[in-house]
């Protein structure tokens, strides 16, 4: 999801600036577990905003948490700035920035957390869920995505360390995080070779399908015309839109160093809405137990994930 500069502008206006830290010595501190609810392929996870009870998509492929027009109603939100417009799949919707006073997102508790607020419904498999838990919020931390084992945990990292701080086990493959243009875009990117071809994808935990923009297929060889025999869905994205995407099978594609095989990937016949090529979705993410380590702009994926051992009779 991506807002214009301009408008991302008025959020320096609530922004506060810190002094530079005096180095320390590595440490990697728990912050908190996330609790974790799959419901047709999305995450979601509680948070308390303003006393209320939501249920929030864990996204880190939104920029911004947000929450959707009925929940600010039913919140009684104060307005912070003026209308502007988000943009994603399926088109662009308007969007306002509100605040909420108090929060609490696991154990974490704090005031004034930033929210937009969109006139768009959430709603996963029938089930109406409240807004989207983004990057802006999660990238103030490394964050823990043990999907295979229904867990998500944070974790502030202390001090310079010489090398990525993780509670992951060996052997672990590496994506270097790329860095969008924009200061106030925080969502995780890799670089990814598909066909040959370097794609810059986003790894958007709120993506239930790894896509691939009809752009960026076309660069690799791909048109949606000669998929004519692979199942064909719709997608549903921020926008009103429901574009045609198609399933494909795609051999192989490395992520770093790891190279997964007959991993299917949706091609959608729809540019991108911004320079991305492609996602990582929940359908990867799923299968590989990966540490977002914003505070080293690393991406590691144990694979395969560690089993939970059975419990003790």
């Amino acid at each position: 999801m991506r807002l214009p500069p301009l408008f991302l502008s008025a959020l320096l206006l609530v922004a506060g600036c810190e002094a530079p830290a005096v180095p320390t010595p590595c440490s990697l501190a728990f912050a908190t577990d996330l609790p974790l609810r799959f419901s047709e392929n999305q995450v979601l996870t509680p948070a308390i905003l303003d006393g209320h009870t939501t249920s929030l998509v864990l996204d880190t492929g939104s920029q911004f948490t947000l929450v959707t027009k009925s929940t600010a109603d039913r919140m009684n939100l104060d307005i912070v700035a003026a209308r502007g417009e988000m943009t994603g799949i399926g088109g662009s919707r308007g969007v306002y920035i509100f605040s909420a006073k108090d929060f609490q997102i696991g154990r974490l508790q704090g005031k004034n957390l930033p929210l937009m607020v969109s006139d768009f419904a959430l709603s996963p498999g029938g089930r109406p869920v409240d807004g989207l838990l983004g990057a802006d919020f999660l990238a103030s931390y490394d964050v823990d995505l043990d999907f295979p084992d229904s867990k998500a945990s944070l974790f502030k990292v202390q001090g310079s360390c010489a090398a990525t701080a993780t509670t992951l086990d060996e052997p672990l493959f590496q994506a270097p995080l790329a860095r969008s243009d924009h200061p106030l875009d925080s969502r995780p990117f890799v670089r990814v070779e598909v066909a040959g071809k370097s794609l810059l994808a986003a790894v958007d935990s709120g993506a239930a399908h790894t896509l691939i923009f009809g752009n960026a297929a076309r660069r690799i060889g791909l048109r949606l015309e000669d998929l004519a025999q692979e199942p064909h869905f719709r997608a549903r994205g921020i926008g009103p839109d429901t574009p045609v995407i198609v399933r494909h099978v795609m051999t192989p594609i490395s992520i770093g160093d790891i190279t997964i095989t007959h991993l299917p990937v949706a091609i959608m016949d729809e540019a991108s809405p911004d320079s991305t090529d492609m996602l990582l979705g929940l359908d990867f993410l799923s299968h590989v137990h990966v540490w977002l380590s914003f505070s080293s702009h690393v991406m590691l994926m144990q694979y395969p994930p560690k089993p939970t051992p059975a419990p003790l009779k």
